[in-house]
């Protein structure tokens, strides 16, 4: 009787300890998405406001070849992989809408002579757009690492 107790206590700490050990890379696998979902973020909202200031730049200091130096690749790559981590409607939604504006805006800037009146519905709707992911990203970050 005693060999069949100690098979059992020994079959059910091993079972314990698989368990736990699966409960904890669990845990490492979201904390790394969610590190991930706040790194691609964090590229996004910088890549938008370098994008603004560039063209603030060419616009208000007369800087010549500014947008044109934009990392518009770098860019993309951050919305591809935030699209890949996130299935957040909102974010996904934020992330295109600042897209969109971004083009808009750089579509009507590439052109050269620009008016003050569309200009400035463009600029606002990309700043628009900018600060509106950014506080949809907060909230999806701040909620994935919670989650964590």
């Amino acid at each position: 009787m005693e060999i069949w107790g100690t098979l059992l206590g020994t079959t059910i700490g091993a079972a314990i300890a698989i368990v736990g050990q699966h409960l904890v890379k669990r845990a490492e696998g979201r904390t790394r998405l969610s590190e991930l979902l706040f790194e691609q973020c964090a590229l996004v909202a910088v890549s938008a406001a370098d994008y603004d200031s560039r063209i603030w730049e060419e616009r208000v200091l007369g800087l010549e070849d500014r947008v044109s130096g934009f990392d518009l690749a770098a860019h993309r790559l951050a919305s591809v992989r935030l699209k890949l981590l996130s299935r957040d409607r909102e974010l996904l939604d934020a992330v295109e809408e600042l897209n969109k504006a971004g083009s808009h805006l750089g579509d009507y800037w590439r052109r050269g002579d620009v008016g003050d009146d569309e200009f400035t519905r463009r600029w606002d709707r990309h700043r628009a757009a900018r600060e509106k992911f950014l506080a949809v990203s907060v909230g999806v970050v701040g909620r994935s690492l919670r989650r964590g």
